[in-house]
């Protein structure tokens, strides 16, 4: 279980086999009833997809995958589909899978981004925190500050249930920052736009990461 929870929020999953393909596109008769593999893909279709719809050069997923053998906590996402495991779809907590969902699209978006920032290239590689931890990072930071500005009652949810998240997240690895590390950079956001405004916390702590050591 601790190896499922280090892979949550993966990059990319590539070359999984999945059970389970859906078009992210629903008919406009939804069943009152859903599912759970409904009620995610409904997260995303209907609340994660207009997060990202300013980022018009990047290419967002369309497909949504559910790998039904994987009962642990992953997710990933390439250009063309975002792809669960059942565990996942599982769990209870929708503001969670939201901010998974948004964080796995975030990845695509990072460097769509950084060009508005006048950043150019790919996420330097820093002497003590290398790209792939970056990576995270600013997904994390991208995925919360959308949310903050544009779903405010799943913004205070997701808050009231940071160290659920952050145990989720678990220890670091390589290519992961631990899950404290992660909650203490997206708190520092948080912080940041009490006393400025968020598109001002966001663009700080995005260069902060950008440029860290």
């Amino acid at each position: 279980m601790k190896k499922s929870i280090i892979l949550l929020f993966s990059i990319l999953i590539l070359g999984c086999n999945s059970n389970s393909t859906n078009e992210v596109i629903h008919s406009e008769n939804e069943d009152i009833l859903l599912t759970k593999e409904e009620e995610i893909v409904k997260i995303y279709n209907k609340s994660v997809l207009p997060l990202f719809k300013e980022y018009s050069d990047a290419e967002i997923p369309t497909q949504f995958k559910i790998d039904k053998n994987d009962l642990g906590i992953n997710a990933g996402a390439a250009f063309g589909y975002v792809e669960v495991s059942q565990g996942l779809v599982n769990l209870s907590k929708e503001e969670i899978q939201l901010f998974a969902l948004a964080h796995e699209v975030a990845h695509i978006v990072t460097i769509s981004q950084a060009r508005l920032f006048d950043l150019q290239g790919s996420i330097p590689k820093g002497t003590v925190t290398n790209d792939y931890k970056k990576a995270e990072y600013l997904a994390d930071l991208i995925a919360i500050h959308l949310i903050k500005i544009k779903l405010n009652k799943e913004f205070i949810l997701l808050t009231s249930n940071f160290s659920f998240l952050q145990n989720l997240l678990g220890s670091a690895t390589f290519t992961h920052p631990s899950g404290i590390d992660r909650i203490s950079y997206i708190n520092t956001y948080i912080e940041n736009s009490i006393t400025k405004s968020n598109d001002d916390a966001f663009k700080i702590s995005f260069l902060r990461i950008w440029q860290m050591e």
